[in-house]
């Protein structure tokens, strides 16, 4: 290697940190500016979010035809239900309490699959499709378009997006929820004869309303920043649609990692505090 090829490998190292700080700082910016138009949005373009929570959780085009985010979030957690119930009675039976099992269920069902699996089934549908749809907005210059017509973008088309994933999220948890719990209870009485009597007193010993509020508070802090990077990364789009592409990748990838954190550092902060999980028959 040449000298100047050296210098310049030293050169990307060196640049390398600074670089990821200059990205940390204005996406914190763009956040920043985001979460402060949030009252003056929910003033001005009530419609816009009306608008908005109806595609984000029905879906548009073909996609509304089979219930859209919310059909697809609950199938992902009753799998997950079904699985944890299959793996919770599989283990509790090896060692002779199989009858313990819907005990694992409500457990895991509650305070890990259905939140975590909500977050991120989330990113990849209404994450993907808000950068796409941004993404498009700002190569076929869009949005130039409303800032000539002195409407805000900002406050328009991101604002809004992250206030509408706010109010969607309680129907969709609700319904992710039942779904999973449906799935411990079908899986269980079903398939492995458990007993309804048995569920029932087991499962409802160990679901505490707590829990579920937890959970609750779980995914709406994961869909805050799900939408806060998903709409970065459309609004900060260049490139063409090959750009667009990339930046979907991206913001897929960014916030799927940020879901895994935000809801370890959420269920820590939560669970280190209240201790709602009593060994008791």
């Amino acid at each position: 290697m040449s000298q100047r090829g050296a210098a310049d490998a030293v050169r990307e190292i060196i640049m390398a940190p600074v670089r990821t700080i200059d990205v940390l700082g204005r996406q914190g910016l763009f956040y920043g500016r985001v979460l402060g138009l949030v009252p003056a949005t929910v003033r001005r373009y009530r419609r816009e979010i009306i608008r908005l929570v109806a595609e984000l959780g029905m879906g548009a085009g073909a996609l509304a035809l089979i219930g859209g985010s919310a059909v697809i979030v609950g199938s992902i957690t009753f799998f997950a239900g079904a699985v944890a119930a299959a793996q919770g009675f599989e283990s509790s039976n090896s060692i002779g309490v199989g009858s313990l099992s819907p005990l694992l269920a409500a457990y895991f069902t509650a305070r890990l699959s259905t939140p975590l699996l909500a977050g991120v089934a989330l990113a990849v549908t209404i994450g993907a499709a808000t950068t796409s749809q941004i993404g498009a907005m700002r190569i076929s210059e869009e949005i130039d378009a409303l800032e000539v017509m002195s409407v805000p973008p900002m406050r328009y088309l991101v604002t809004t997006r992250v206030v509408a994933g706010l109010v969607v999220i309680t129907p969709l948890y609700i319904f992710a929820s039942l779904a999973g719990f449906l799935a411990d209870y079908l899986i269980l009485v079903f398939f492995y004869d458990t007993g309804a009597g048995n569920f029932s007193h087991y499962f409802f010993l160990y679901l505490t309303p707590l829990d579920i509020v937890f959970a609750y508070i779980q995914v709406v802090a994961m869909v805050v920043v799900v939408m806060l990077v998903h709409t970065y990364y459309g609004f900060h789009a260049s490139g063409g649609p090959a750009g667009v592409g990339e930046c979907v990748g991206r913001s897929v990838r960014t916030s799927m990692s940020a879901v895994m954190l935000v809801n370890l550092l959420v269920a820590m902060a939560l669970y280190a505090n209240f201790d709602t999980f009593n060994l008791a028959g």
